[in-house]
């Protein structure tokens, strides 16, 4: 090769793209689904992510998905959070009957008698909990204001409570429209979502004709279509085995902690590789040599 060939090459080679492997960090998503006292199911999920050093961008939380997701934006360790679960019982909160609905607020009092009576944005992460008003038949996204006000009229259920009264706004239970709000995350900013879903079994059909297994039933089957859209929006979805408990009592809440934890850990190495997606580039002549084009 000549003295003008081999400087003839090096000039193209130095005009040619260049292809770059990058790496860039994903804004991952937590979705706590609703299913009442089998919430503390989402509690051991934490414990799991936890002890593996997960640390999420932000919480979206339905119904008791919304008060341990409060929990878990609060910066609250997850030692102090299974030590609150000791003392917390669904039936102190609620103190009704069915038929007789009752006051939501004591709800939030509790949150906020754990974390202090402060608005989402005080939150050591990004919150938000989900709420249907039923004066416009809409979804609402609390993710501003008190976190007290959030998380009692995300947990407002029908017929046990009254509904939720902010504002203009009537609100209940985020679980009627969105039992699984994977959805609100990716409105809310994220790249990729990690759905836990304590109430899997929803939708089972049933033989029973008395009125109550009726409405159960029929109620079931509708929040199991509204849950699958919810988990189209996911990348990974955890679901512990939490059929046997009842999601309107406390029997076997520390089982339910266990089984959520290690539900969790089958998936620890999946969840962690969202974090990071590896792309590959093109660079142009003139951004490689960091210059612009002049001309």
């Amino acid at each position: 090769m000549g003295i003008i060939d081999f400087f003839r090459k090096r000039k193209q080679q130095r005009n040619a793209p260049e292809t770059r492997t990058l790496q860039k960090r994903n804004k991952v998503a937590l979705c706590l689904g609703g299913g009442g006292a089998r919430g503390f199911g989402h509690v051991g999920v934490l414990k799991a992510f936890a002890e593996a050093g997960i640390e999420f961008d932000m919480c979206v939380g339905t119904s008791a998905g919304s008060l341990v997701g409060a929990l878990y934006c609060s910066g609250m360790s997850i030692d102090a959070i299974i030590a609150h679960s000791h003392d917390l019982d669904p039936d102190d909160i609620r103190k009704g009957v069915f038929f007789r609905a009752k006051d939501a607020a004591p709800i939030g009092k509790t949150v906020a008698g754990i974390i202090g009576d402060i608005d989402i944005e005080q939150l050591r992460k990004p919150f938000a909990a989900v709420a249907v008003d039923l004066v416009t038949a809409k979804q609402v996204i609390l993710d501003k204001g008190k976190v007290s006000d959030a998380v009692s009229a995300s947990c407002c259920v029908p017929i046990f409570f009254k509904p939720y009264i902010v504002g203009d706004m009537h609100l209940v239970d985020g679980g009627i429209l969105n039992t699984v709000p994977a959805d609100v995350c990716r409105l809310l900013g994220a790249d990729k979502v990690v759905s836990v879903d304590i109430n899997s079994t929803r939708g089972e059909g049933s033989a029973e004709t008395g009125t109550i297994d009726v409405l159960k039933t029929s109620y079931g089957i509708m929040s199991a279509a509204l849950a699958r859209e919810g988990l189209r929006h996911s990348d990974i979805i955890i679901n512990p085995d939490l059929k046997k408990f009842r999601p309107t009592k406390k029997d076997g809440y520390e089982e339910m902690i266990q089984n959520g934890y290690d539900e969790a850990k089958k998936h620890i190495e999946e969840v962690k590789s969202l974090f990071y997606t590896t792309e590959e580039v093109t660079v142009e002549p003139d951004k490689k040599r960091g210059r612009k084009n002049l001309q």
